[in-house]
């Protein structure tokens, strides 16, 4: 009886245009807006990258510089060299495939001690940029922190010969530089807020078909619920199938929609498969309940509840992040409580988290409050449907 049931429920529930519409396409619509406004800002000025950079060496040129360049690039992934000729760094440039040209020629001595000295182009090496941006401003504190190392090696040369090797060390503990990547090896910024709160709102939005369930089961509302409590069976029996024929068909929207993010707009939305799908499923099993208590509760007529399932919602979303990127953060600041127990918020922190962090403290706290209220809810639900009798149908 079960599966019949459920199936029944499946194929009713998908012939529901208006569901399918808002529960599946308006996410994919939504997120492709999202992608438009914000993809090339993401990847160009907020996502971190190897630096491009193209070098020419004069022959018989210093090779401090480049032996500086090939570590950077090798041990700490800060920059991409291309050691090349002057007309090829040239259309490398134009062609925007290098942010900028380290040129250095070759010089005496005698030139490099006066020029190291006089903070001015240290063994001849200049940049050369197309623009000012992120990129070009690393590939500049490169050359001058190089300057200035070279520099106060050449006066500790000629004045303290002997301090040399402690110099060296010291400049080697204080002197860093980034690396490519993330705290949780994956891409973390406030843009990816959006996208995380619009998974979330989808998640939600399985209130809906929660409460078409209520009021599926709700006499005084309608006629198949009248003909199911006129029925000899068990209404937990009915009820369970068609619970569950919702739950399925939300997180099949809820897969699609954020498939479509990382498959289709390459939203870096981290790569713990696993760990994403719980979160999912436990968002989608409390939107579903969230709109199941609220149909079963009280007497109003079902348009009054289905806009309370909608304000909640939106409500819910607009406080995680939605519409203003850092008031998740403002909430949790000023209005502590309400972050805490936030449905939306908490899915986006549980998401957020498996990005950010390498330990899965943060996560376990969001998804318990995550299963408690969902625990309380259907608890309350229930409670309220055993108990509802009516004097005629």
């Amino acid at each position: 009886m079960f599966f019949r049931l459920y199936r029944y429920g499946l194929i009713r529930s998908s012939r529901d245009r208006m569901m399918i519409f808002w529960n599946l396409i308006f996410p994919v619509i939504l997120g492709s807006l999202f992608h438009v406004a914000f993809g090339n800002y993401t990847d160009k000025e907020v996502l971190f990258h190897r630096v491009p950079v193209a070098y020419v060496q004069e022959e018989g040129a210093d090779g401090n510089f480049a032996l500086l360049l090939e570590a950077l690039e090798t041990e700490n992934g800060l920059i991409q060299v291309q050691k090349t000729s002057q007309e090829k760094a040239e259309k490398l440039l134009r062609e925007g495939e290098a942010e900028g040209i380290f040129f250095q020629k070759k010089t005496g001595a005698g030139e490099q001690s006066l020029k190291g000295l006089s903070g001015q182009e240290n063994s001849g090496i200049s940049l050369v940029v197309a623009e000012q941006g992120i990129n070009q401003t690393i590939l500049n504190s490169i050359l001058e922190q190089y300057e200035r190392t070279s520099a106060t090696f050449i006066a500790i040369g000629k004045e303290h010969p002997e301090g040399i090797q402690k110099a060296a060390e010291v400049l080697e503990g204080e002197y860093s530089y980034l690396k490519e990547g993330s705290l949780g090896d994956a891409a973390s910024n406030s843009i990816l807020d959006y996208f995380y709160s619009l998974i979330a709102m989808n998640c939600l939005m399985g209130a809906v078909m929660g409460l078409q369930c209520a009021v599926e089961f709700k006499a005084n509302l309608s006629a198949l619920a009248a003909r199911r409590m006129a029925a000899g069976a068990s209404r937990f029996r009915m009820l369970w199938p068609d619970l569950a024929a919702k739950v399925t068909l939300q997180f099949v929207c809820i897969i699609f929609s954020v498939s479509y993010l990382m498959f289709a707009l390459d939203v870096p939305l981290g790569d713990q498969w696993g760990f994403l799908l719980l979160t999912l499923f436990s968002g989608d099993v409390l939107g579903v309940f969230l709109g199941f208590f609220i149909g079963v509760c009280g007497k109003m007529p079902y348009q009054m509840k289905e806009a309370l399932c909608v304000t909640i919602m939106m409500v819910s979303s607009f406080f995680s992040g939605l519409m203003v990127s850092g008031i998740q953060r403002l909430i949790e600041r000023y209005v502590p409580v309400f972050a805490r127990i936030n449905p939306a918020s908490l899915i986006t922190k549980a998401c957020c988290s498996l990005n950010i962090y390498d330990t899965y403290g943060r996560y376990l706290e969001n998804m318990g409050i995550m299963l408690a209220l969902t625990a309380a809810l259907a608890a309350g639900s229930f409670l309220i449907v055993r108990r509802e009798r009516y004097a005629g149908i």
